[in-house]
């Protein structure tokens, strides 16, 4: 017991994110999850999906979990294509309120 409490100590003195690390994880978290929501709504698995894209399942697992490291523009590409879809890319002077199919990042 006294090391689950010194390993509580040290947890509680390393304090929380900060808001810009815990946003960058929740826009992973949101494109991992339309990621897979695509990907359910296109009738595949991620054994599946990663062969259209020529990888493994495991690299699809990794990506709809949030990704880890941030992800790449040509694997996003090549997901939209596994999909069926489109990849876009905008810096419009103004955000829209709504994006459909989309994750917002900024």
């Amino acid at each position: 017991m006294a090391n689950r409490s010194r390993w509580e100590d040290v947890k509680a003195g390393r304090g929380g994110p900060s808001a810009s690390t815990r946003a960058v994880v929740e826009q992973d978290l949101a494109l991992g999850q339309l990621i897979h929501d695509l990907r359910v709504q296109a009738g595949l698995s991620q054994r599946e999906l990663a062969e259209r894209m020529g990888t493994t399942q495991s690299v699809i697992s990794r990506l709809e979990e949030g990704g880890g490291a941030r992800n790449r523009i040509d694997t996003l590409a090549r997901v939209a294509s596994g999909l069926n879809r489109h990849l876009v890319l905008s810096f419009p002077a103004e955000l829209p309120s709504r994006l459909h199919d989309a994750v917002q990042v900024a």
